[in-house]
């Protein structure tokens, strides 16, 4: 079990993935059972421009087991948003920055994905900035590789979230990788409870990503960084460099990147 604040546990979550009802190739059935065979707790159905899928998520949800988090991906050719929430339909055909008032203004969340991923990179203009940020995306192949860090670092205190954004199954992408941690009220135990503890969760930024679940994973966890599976990685911020010395290691904050001595990206936790 991994550690964390009193009250509290982590669950395992994919923020990102579609079924029929745009363009993926799997129903919510079949999506909600490779959920629940990656060994994840929450899954986030967020088909393109629609919430057809959101009337069928709760039932689906109970019948496998598995908290299913109403979303829809904002789609454009300037970029995607995801919007977490049964907060019904956003208008692609707005300005961005009219998505975030209106989800903001329904009790929604709204999260910037894939900001750096080829024709599907972020170039909204956008006079405010939404609260979550998909810095983790399928697209990032090379752990070595900085770009999605140094966007999340300039674009300044987003929470951190990850998704895999799978379509189809057999294309090279895995639900569950990356993983996004949430820590969420240890009482919540149905679906239909895990799904609201896990947007209350994104809320309030309490946030992890990691590779996948069986990954090394920095936490935050009351006020400090605790690096889980990592022992002599390194954690990253302010200008400095800190040593993982064994594979349950608590570290004062600092920095919100685990990550190798050749300069793989491990783990991203929010400074939240």
């Amino acid at each position: 079990m991994l550690p964390a604040a009193p009250g509290l546990r982590w669950v395992a979550a994919d923020l990102h993935a579609h079924t029929l009802h745009s363009d993926g190739a799997l129903t919510i059935d079949e999506l909600a059972a490779l959920a629940v065979s990656a060994g994840l707790d929450a899954l986030a159905v967020t088909d393109h421009n629609t919430v057809s899928h959101h009337a069928h998520l709760a039932e689906a949800g109970r019948r496998y087991g598995v908290a299913l988090v109403p979303g829809q991906e904002v789609t454009t050719d300037l970029g995607h948003a995801n919007a977490f929430g049964d907060i019904g339909w956003v208008d692609f055909r707005e300005p961005a920055t009219a998505w975030v008032r209106t989800v903001a203004e329904r009790g929604g969340l709204l999260s910037v994905n894939h900001p750096l991923a080829a024709d599907c990179a972020w170039r909204h203009p956008l006079v405010e900035r939404p609260p979550l940020a998909e810095v983790w995306h399928s697209t990032w192949h090379a752990p070595e590789w900085g770009g999605p860090v140094a966007w999340w670092q300039a674009w300044g205190d987003a929470v951190p979230v990850g998704g895999s954004d799978l379509h189809r199954v057999g294309q090279g992408v895995e639900l569950g990788s990356p993983t996004t941690w949430v820590a969420v009220d240890e009482a919540a135990s149905t679906p239909d409870e895990l799904v609201t503890a896990v947007l209350d969760g994104l809320a309030a930024g309490r946030t992890a990503v990691s590779r996948d679940r069986s990954a090394p994973v920095l936490l935050p966890v009351d006020g400090e960084l605790v690096a889980v599976g990592a022992a002599g990685a390194l954690v990253l911020g302010d200008g400095r460099r800190r040593p993982v010395r064994s594979d349950l290691d608590t570290l004062a904050p600092g920095g919100g990147v685990l990550g190798g001595h050749d300069g793989s990206v491990l783990s991203l936790a929010s400074g939240r």
